[in-house]
Order: C-alpha cells, then sequence, then structure tokens
C-alpha cells in the first residue's frame, strides 16, 4: 500500500484514479487505500464514485452497484483485481487540452531553470496557478470513460517517474494505515451486529480513546464501559470494542455521548451459520464455544419462538423481569456470552472451568431451582457433552476464525 498521507486528494478523480501531471504519475487506488484516505481525511466523498466492495460476517457490501470491467475468460480472478477495460471511444479533444497544460508546465519549468527574470517567475507562477484551477475543475467533472480515453503513455514514456512513486511507498507507514483499516472494519461489523451507525460510533471512539493511544484504552478499558454494572477489562481490543459499542447503544449517556444519530437500521442479517456466530462470539469474549451451544440448547433451542423472533438465545430478561428482544442474531450470542461471564465473575471461578460443581453454581444465579428449573442442569450437562464429543465435526471449519470477520 502506498503511503496516504504524502498523496494530495484534489488529484484522485471520482472513479479512484491518482492524476499528478507535474510528476507525472498515474495509477488506480486500491480498494484499501481509499478506505483510509477517507478515514485519514474524515471525507467520505474521496472517490465517491468507485466501486468498494467490504466483506461482512454473511454478505459483501456494495457502495456503488456500477460496473465498467469485466473479468475475462481465460483469466484467474484472483481477489478479483484482474480486469479487462471495456472499449471506450478516445476523446481527441480532452488529450489536446491535458497535453496543452502539461507541455506549458514542462516548458515553464525549464525557462525558470534558465534563470529567467523575476518578473517572469512571477507571471508564469501565476499562469500556473490559474491553469491548475482550471484542470483540477475539470477534474473532477470528467466521466470514468473520458478519463480512460486520454492516453498518457505518450506523456509518461518522456520523464522518469519511478523515482517519484516508490517515495510514495513506507514500510513502517504501511503497517500503521492497515492496522487502522482493520481497526476500522472491525468497527463497521460490530457497528452492523448492534445497529449503530458507523461514522458516529467511529467518531465517538476516536474522541474517547484520544484515536485509540490513551493507556487506558491500550490497557484494555474505555472511561465509562460497564457490562452488568461492572467496569470491563477487556483481554483484546476486539473485546473491548464489542463492549464499547454495547455500552454505547445501551448507556450513551454514561459514556458521555449523545444518541442523536446513533441508532440506524443498516440492513444487515444475521444469517443461520449459528456455529459460526457461536464460535466467534466464544473467541472474542474467552468463553468456551461448546458451553455456549449447550446453554442455547437447553433454554430456548435454536428453533424457539423467543430465539427466532426475538434474538434472544437463552431466555435473557431485562431488570424488569420482561424478556430481552436483540436486533441480530449475534447480539444475542455477544448477550449470552457476557451474561455467562457475568457469573464466573460472580462465584469467581476462571471460564475455563466447565465442571458439574460450577454450572451448578451458576444455575443458582441464572435458573434458581425455586422458579422450577430442576431440568437446567441436566439438560445443559448433556448438551455440553454432545457437543465436546462432536466439537471438531460442529466447529472445525471455523477453527481459524480468531474474532469477528473482516
Amino acid at each position: 500500500m502506498r503511503d496516504i498521507t504524502r498523496m494530495d486528494i484534489r488529484r484522485i478523480t471520482p472513479y479512484g484514479r491518482y492524476i499528478d501531471l507535474d510528476k507525472p504519475l498515474l495509477f488506480d487506488l486500491t480498494d484499501e487505500e481509499i478506505i483510509a484516505l477517507r478515514k485519514y481525511h474524515n471525507n467520505p466523498n474521496i472517490a465517491y464514485e468507485k466501486v468498494i466492495v467490504r466483506k461482512t460476517n454473511t454478505q459483501i457490501q456494495r457502495t456503488n452497484v456500477k460496473r465498467h470491467y469485466k473479468v475475462s475468460r481465460d483469466q484467474k480472478y484472483n481477489k478479483g483485481r484482474h480486469h479487462t477495460k471495456k472499449k471506450v471511444r478516445r476523446g481527441h479533444g480532452l488529450k489536446i487540452i491535458v497535453g496543452g497544460i502539461v507541455v506549458c508546465l514542462i516548458i515553464g519549468g525549464k525557462y525558470l531553470e534558465a534563470g529567467g527574470p523575476e518578473r517572469n517567475a512571477q507571471a508564469l507562477e501565476e499562469s500556473y496557478e490559474s491553469s491548475y484551477s482550471e484542470y483540477t475543475k475539470s477534474l473532477n467533472d470528467l466521466t470514468e470513460e473520458a478519463i480512460n480515453s486520454v492516453d498518457y503513455s505518450a506523456l509518461i514514456e518522456q520523464h522518469d517517474y519511478s523515482e517519484e512513486s516508490d517515495e510514495l511507498i513506507d514500510e513502517e507507514d504501511n503497517q500503521v494505515v492497515e492496522e487502522i483499516d482493520e481497526r476500522a472494519l472491525l468497527i463497521q461489523n460490530i457497528c452492523d451486529i448492534y445497529q449503530l451507525d458507523y461514522g458516529n460510533v467511529y467518531q465517538n471512539l476516536v474522541n474517547i480513546t484520544n484515536n485509540f493511544t490513551d493507556s487506558e484504552y491500550l490497557e484494555g478499558r474505555i472511561s465509562g464501559v460497564t457490562c452488568k454494572g461492572e467496569t470491563v477489562q477487556a483481554n483484546s481490543e476486539e473485546e473491548l470494542l464489542v463492549y464499547a459499542i454495547r455500552c454505547m447503544k445501551q448507556l450513551p449517556g454514561q459514556m458521555g455521548i449523545s444518541s442523536e444519530g446513533l441508532y440506524c437500521r443498516n440492513g444487515y442479517v444475521s444469517g443461520d451459520n449459528y456455529l459460526e456466530q457461536l464460535n466467534r462470539v466464544a473467541n472474542v469474549l474467552g468463553v468456551d464455544r461448546c458451553l455456549l451451544y449447550a446453554i442455547v440448547n437447553a433454554e430456548c433451542s435454536f428453533n424457539s419462538p423467543l430465539f427466532i423472533n426475538s434474538n434472544n438465545p437463552a431466555g435473557i430478561k431485562k431488570s424488569d423481569g420482561s424478556w430481552w428482544g436483540f436486533d441480530t442474531k449475534e447480539e444475542g450470542f455477544f448477550e449470552l456470552g457476557m451474561e455467562i461471564l457475568k457469573y464466573y465473575r460472580k462465584i469467581g471461578v476462571s471460564p475455563d472451568n466447565i465442571d458439574e460443581i460450577t454450572l451448578g453454581r451458576i444455575r443458582d444465579i441464572h435458573a434458581p431451582l425455586s422458579d422450577g428449573n430442576q431440568h437446567w442442569l441436566p439438560n445443559v450437562l448433556d448438551g455440553l457433552g454432545y457437543a465436546k464429543m462432536h466439537e471438531a465435526e460442529m466447529f472445525g471449519n471455523y477453527e481459524q476464525n480468531n474474532g469477528l470477520s473482516l
């Protein structure tokens, strides 16, 4: 990935092409570079006509459905990077305009290098500013077909721009950009699960954590983030972000943020890959996935009305005693995982301990015998034994999913 901090966004076309006729430079920005640029400059309109593909848990979301390229039959897909362009008509008028501007800039530059009078240099600079202003204005109005119709090869062959292009690439900065991209995509995924507006949530997180750099955040805490009445101490960034976004949805005032523009219906659908979802929740929260499966089976099952209609997988209740309804299946699974962790903390036992005595103590809090739950513990133990016996078969395909899918 090129160094986005050194790119002039005024030189980016609406279709994601970077054009610098001063050097000259010409290349197409990747999806990752465009996403990073939008985050870096806080400007969603950069390359607004470019098709961006984002993968989530169960679907591919596209920001634009127009396609101007097709994959040739004899090419390998290689993640969609190999494309052949449609045949377009050449715009000779546009070539003449752009070529004229470049020639003027090159001649003017050589004249200044030759030591022309100061007044000529000033006049040339004013002419350059005027020409460049007209150029950038016209660039924003170009269609992709018109841009593709320009033959830049003759202009670029006159210059050796490899050095300038290489200067845009910096390995150390590249790693930082990739980390930002991974975090942004993770936050987007969690916002989908909790049905929150990504832009609002991301900006609030940036403000609260000093752009994810303050010491408290790096130690697994965010001020005001609690779960089940207790301050959150997370073991990973993924876990901390899930807790933070959950708290932002349920108790925004506690975190010192406004709920205005926070909630949204983004069209995200969980799907019915419940074992994969349970596996991700278990990995993020550090809970045994077989135990989560056993509790869901004992409480509601995956085909109960409460789970199907309210996304509540385990009879989780609000403080007033009513059934809790969640926006997505994953949100319900995360709430169950957090509920189980709460019980482990109360009895002072590690989540790794899932023997009958420990589960009996959890039963006494979560499903006491006085409420008629005589069958809860036997059913959980039966489901746990079955899941452990068939764990490889049930979860084998998801071993590599360490955390949420990006």
